[in-house]
């Protein structure tokens, strides 16, 4: 059983560059700041499977026309005392089809059945922001 430590903690933001290494790093920081948190163990699967999704949709689709890469920045706090939130963001191209995907195109429905709520905002050459919610306790 996790022992809740919140009292609302802190918003929380990171920001890393967009290559594959980071993925992982942001699993385990946003992993951290769950338990901070006092989320559930199921609330901790879900954060870390939709938040890698999400990190990896940036890292292969973001910056594809890019010499360099460029950033992901991730943000979460509590939204009250029983929801979390994690927001996803580049700056990159936005979500335009991609003929040459390497994915399956699963990754959007996997967050959207894992998390409490889903919403993408996203437009030509401004970027995408995955915004998500999740129960603390499940």
């Amino acid at each position: 059983m996790r022992s809740a430590v919140h009292p609302l903690a802190p918003r929380w933001t990171g920001t890393w560059n967009a290559e594959p290494d980071a993925v992982s790093a942001i699993r385990h920081a946003l992993l951290r700041y769950a338990d901070t948190a006092g989320a559930s163990e199921r609330t901790r699967d879900a954060v870390g499977l939709a938040v890698s999704e999400a990190a990896t949709n940036a890292v292969v689709h973001a910056y594809v026309d890019h010499d360099e890469p460029g950033s992901i920045v991730i943000t979460s706090w509590l939204i009250d005392a029983h929801r979390l939130r994690v927001v996803v963001a580049d700056d990159g191209r936005g979500m335009q089809p991609r003929t040459d995907s390497p994915g399956m195109g699963l990754g959007l429905p996997l967050m959207a059945q894992v998390a409490q709520k889903l919403v993408i905002e996203s437009a030509p050459q401004q970027g995408t922001e995955v915004t998500m919610d999740f129960q603390l306790l499940t």
